[in-house]
């Protein structure tokens, strides 16, 4: 059986920064959204451009930085 290779260290599994992405574009609200954002609170990987410019991130943040500003957006409670 073939092994997955796991992610780097800090870096989250692309079907969370995928999902994380989704989210953003369909502008996403409710406890699901919170939830998948306090999986990427430790995602090291840089945010892509556009979705930094759609949340007013700079440049080069990264998909925690992201998921930090979503979950006060929303209003999550909670870890994180």
């Amino acid at each position: 059986m073939a092994r997955v290779a796991e992610p780097p260290s800090g870096s989250a599994p692309a079907h969370l920064r995928n999902a994380f992405i989704n989210l953003i574009e369909e502008d996403t609200q409710g406890d699901a959204a919170c939830r998948l954002a306090e999986q990427l609170l430790e995602c090291t990987d840089v945010l892509p451009v556009e979705y930094c410019e759609m949340l007013g991130l700079e440049t080069g943040s990264t998909f925690a930085e992201a998921a930090r500003k979503v979950r006060v957006t929303l209003g999550c409670v909670g870890p994180g």
